[in-house]
């Protein structure tokens, strides 16, 4: 009889400090903004749902992310993030190769300078959503159309990037997307 009341007790408490943990609560919320976003984003942008799930799942921020302005702050933040690797990236190929010297100079250096004005525009916009400013949505589509040109400068010199150059650009690129539909939502 003592055995079945201390279960009984164990189980009691464990429900207890089970129920008055957020963390189920915020958890299901996140996954609810990130589902939804990455369906918006799907619907506009013809992302893979899964693969923007599981790319903004994995920034712990991002995840926990209780409301869209917040949500909208961390993906940017994220964008931000990758935006840098990849202007690391150009202007370390540009000061290792000199001009002339690598195929597609020009490609190289339209990508430093598009990812350099992308840092630029997603600092901006962190602020920018912190005060609710309309322009972020503007900021947001010229950060696109830059790298839009470092795209096309890489594809007509015929460059290939690393994978891991690759996926940082994707991931730069899914955030702005992400982003752009959130801040035209707030």
């Amino acid at each position: 009889m003592d055995s079945s009341i201390g279960y009984a007790t164990f189980i009691a408490s464990l429900l207890l400090c089970l129920s008055s943990s957020p963390t189920p609560f915020v958890n299901a919320t996140t996954s609810s903004l990130i589902s939804s976003v990455c369906k918006q984003t799907q619907d506009r942008f013809g992302y893979n749902y899964n693969q923007c799930v599981k790319s903004l799942w994995k920034d712990i921020p991002t995840r926990s992310a209780s409301n869209l302005k917040d949500l909208d702050t961390a993906i940017v933040k994220l964008a931000l993030t990758n935006a840098k690797k990849s202007k690391a990236f150009f202007v370390n190929a540009l000061n290792t190769t000199g001009k002339g010297i690598a195929k597609g100079f020009e490609a190289v250096k339209q990508c430093a300078d598009s990812y350099d004005f992308a840092v630029d525009g997603f600092a901006f916009s962190v602020r920018g959503i912190k005060d609710n400013d309309k322009s972020v949505s503007q900021i947001l589509t010229q950060v696109q159309d830059e790298i839009g040109h470092c795209e096309n400068a890489l594809s007509s010199a015929e460059i290939e990037l690393p994978d891991l150059v690759s996926s940082t650009n994707f991931l730069t690129t899914l955030c702005r997307d992400v982003a752009f539909l959130i801040t035209s939502q707030l």
